[in-house]
């Protein structure tokens, strides 16, 4: 049986092992690479420094040509009469006749390179008691003893490279381990949570509509109506976000999205939260200056998001405030504000009121959590917006921003 594509929380642990893998290697290669330029420097620091050495001891010391270092040969010059030893190629002749027209009391090194072979030599060239005497070391043997040296040390840095790849795999995965158990202990809370509220909730939408039914057909008031209409909007609102709760949960696939008129929905959540308001003795308007502003979401997930700025709004306002609501565009953003007339907040809390868990402790009456933001803040990142507290001069003012969609965007469908 094969194995399907990673979902969910799978992709999420193996993006973040891969990440650690590849740090680990990273940071693996880039201490080899330094090691070798390090050993490498000092390798040829060592060689030059001994080779150097080899020259001047050799040529303050010498006598003859015949019994010169091994892999150097030695020339000397007497009353004008040029001898060297055995194997010192001719084609050096020229540059070493020209290093001695320059012979000082003092030892001279100089390097020559011959271009037939490519080979290098290091020269030591020294006047001393009437003869000049020069010192021609071969560095070939030098050369490929460094190369083997480094290509030795880059096999054994590849394979440390790989050791450290497998290693930072190991460690990885074993680090994101829980966290991976964090997100299903939270996908799981959520479901079950979702799957609890699902059965009541159901219920208590039907009694709403039976008892909205029994209103309506009744001789009560307009406002009485309204409201039993407003419960029964509001029931099946609740459900639907237990729905979106349940579909945000579910690791087989990502939540289906679809044209969301934020008019429409910012308007509704205004018409919901007006109860709320007037309780709490606080004006609330909604100012719509913007024409029709079409964003690809979900309905519920966005509904959520604008109810929670517009009640922790009106929760901040004192009795006798106002809370506005202002939906304009901005370029190719939707941009839905909440502004109130409350005591705002302070500049050191401003980096915290979108945490969870963080209240402002402002508020009086029914406990919060210091949820509500951070739940906003949120929805707007999954949808590709940001949510931000703006400068508004009085109170406090949040701005949830939302790309708009394009004039490709999928329309829904007419009423017949």
């Amino acid at each position: 049986m094969s194995r399907g594509r990673p979902i969910g929380d799978e992709i999420l642990v193996r993006a973040a092992s891969r990440r650690l893998a590849a740090q680990a290697a990273g940071l693996v290669a880039a201490a080899m690479l330094l090691l070798v330029l390090l050993v490498t420097v000092v390798i040829v620091r060592g060689q030059s420094a001994s080779a150097d050495n080899l020259l001047r001891s050799t040529a303050r010391t010498a006598d003859d040509v015949g019994d010169p270092p091994p892999g150097a040969w030695l020339v000397m010059v007497d009353r004008g009469v040029v001898s060297s030893s055995p194997g010192l190629p001719e084609e050096l002749d020229p540059e070493l006749a020209a290093l001695r027209a320059e012979a000082k009391p003092q030892a001279v090194l100089t390097n020559l390179r011959e271009s037939s072979d490519d080979d290098s030599f290091r020269v030591a060239t020294l006047h001393r008691g009437g003869r000049i005497i020069q010192v021609v070391l071969d560095l070939t043997s030098a050369h490929q003893e460094r190369a083997r040296l480094l290509k030795a040390m880059g096999f054994a840095s590849a394979i440390g490279l790989l050791f450290a790849v497998l290693l930072g795999v190991s460690l990885g995965r074993r680090a994101v381990r829980p966290l991976a158990q964090a997100l299903t202990l939270q996908r799981a809370f959520i479901a079950d949570a979702g799957h609890e509220l699902r059965t009541p909730l159901t219920l208590l939408s039907t009694r709403a509509q039976l008892l909205d039914q029994a209103v309506q057909a009744g001789d009560l008031g307009a406002q009485t109506k309204n409201d039993s209409r407003g419960v029964v909007v509001d029931t099946q609102r609740l459900g639907e976000v237990v729905e979106d709760l349940l579909a945000a949960a579910d690791p087989r696939g990502e939540q289906t999205r679809e044209p969301v008129d934020l008019g429409v929905l910012v308007e509704g959540v205004t018409d919901s939260a007006r109860a709320h308001a007037a309780d709490r003795g606080v004006e609330l308007t909604f100012d719509s200056g913007a024409p029709r502003c079409w964003v690809s979401g979900s309905p519920a997930a966005l509904r959520r998001a604008v109810l929670s700025l517009v009640d922790n709004a009106v929760d901040h306002t004192p009795r006798g405030g106002q809370v506005r609501i202002n939906l304009r565009t901005d370029r190719r953003t939707a941009v839905i504000a909440v502004s109130d007339t409350g005591p705002g907040i302070a500049p050191d809390a401003a980096q915290h009121v979108l945490r969870r868990f963080h209240s402002g402790g402002q508020r009086a009456g029914r406990t919060h959590y210091g949820l509500g933001l951070a739940l906003s803040h949120d929805v707007a990142n999954r949808h590709g917006g940001q949510l931000r507290l703006v400068d508004s001069g009085r109170g406090a003012t949040f701005e949830l921003s939302l790309p708009l969609l394009g004039d490709d965007r999928p329309r829904p469908p007419r009423n017949p």
